[in-house]
């Protein structure tokens, strides 16, 4: 150690300094004084104050040296270990799957997610049965996707879980379009085909002609749909259904006891979700010449 070795330093050095005034042997030492006279290379107290000098010159350069501090050592930081960050879940289908606004086919599609194309997940339903993602065509719009055919990659463990929206309220409509008109002896009517292009079912139909040639009027209703090509009886349908479609004629009540044809005819015709021409109901009027 440094302070050590200055200590063994300084105590040679005084040890020197101590022998160098020590009495020397007769006839080798300094010349004893003549005529009184001192000798200064033999002055006593000369040595001893060149002693002292010398021990506090050392003794001030040990107080130096172990005053002067010593560089701490270097410690070093350990650097963490990178941490994983979740994926991001994705979900991917093994076949064509629509992606609606909410779970079940209640619900209006808002586009698909086909094979080979991936969708961000935000959400999972409380059954387990749908995932709530990015539609892959449109990132910005978030839609329901059916799990059956769906395999979700990635960390989903934090996801929230989404309540179904409120189911949205079926929307009715139907199309109709006039296909021909129907004689048997000298009673005639008018056909028509009636399409149920909503989403509830039609169970009531009338059906309200006006000969605009004579000023006449004919009104046929019924809870069902029944059509008559001619004398023997054609379709017939208790109800509508939402995307099925069926001929009506108006017969008994409301055919027309003579020959239309060449004359201007409306026609209008009411559809009713319920029997007696209840519930929503919704009508369209054809204009035409038989």
């Amino acid at each position: 150690m440094k302070f050590s070795r200055l200590s063994l330093i300084l105590f040679c050095l005084v040890f020197g300094i101590a022998a160098c005034n020590l009495p020397t042997a007769q006839g080798s030492g300094p010349a004893a004084p003549q005529n009184g006279q001192p000798n200064n290379g033999s002055d006593p107290q000369a040595a001893t104050a060149q002693a002292a000098t010398a021990i506090q010159q050392a003794l001030e350069a040990t107080m130096t040296a172990m005053a002067t501090p010593i560089p701490p050592t270097p410690s070093f930081t350990d650097t963490p270990a990178p941490t994983n960050t979740p994926s991001i879940p994705l979900l991917s289908v093994s076949t064509a799957t629509n992606c609606r606004t909410g779970p079940g086919t209640a619900y209006d599609i808002l586009g698909g997610i086909a094979p080979g194309q991936q969708a961000e997940v935000v959400g999972r339903d409380a059954t387990g049965n749908y995932w709530i993602v990015r539609l892959p065509s449109s990132p910005t719009v978030i839609c329901w996707a059916w799990g059956q055919y769906a395999t979700v990659t990635g960390n989903t463990a934090a996801l929230p879980i989404f309540d179904p929206p409120p189911t949205p309220t079926p929307a009715p409509g139907f199309t109709v379009s006039y296909i021909g008109m129907a004689s048997c002896a000298g009673q005639y009517a008018f056909r028509f085909q009636v399409s149920n292009t909503g989403s509830i079912t039609w169970e009531a139909v009338r059906i309200f002609v006006t000969d605009n040639t004579t000023a006449a009027t004919f009104t046929h209703q019924q809870d069902f749909f029944r059509d008559y090509p001619s004398c023997i009886l054609g379709d017939m349908n208790q109800d509508l259904m939402p995307g099925e479609a069926g001929n009506v004629a108006n017969v008994n009540p409301g055919q027309l006891g003579y020959d239309p044809t060449g004359h201007s005819i409306s026609a209008t015709i009411t559809v009713c979700s319920a029997n007696g021409m209840g519930g929503t109901c919704l009508s369209q009027t054809l204009n035409f010449t038989p």
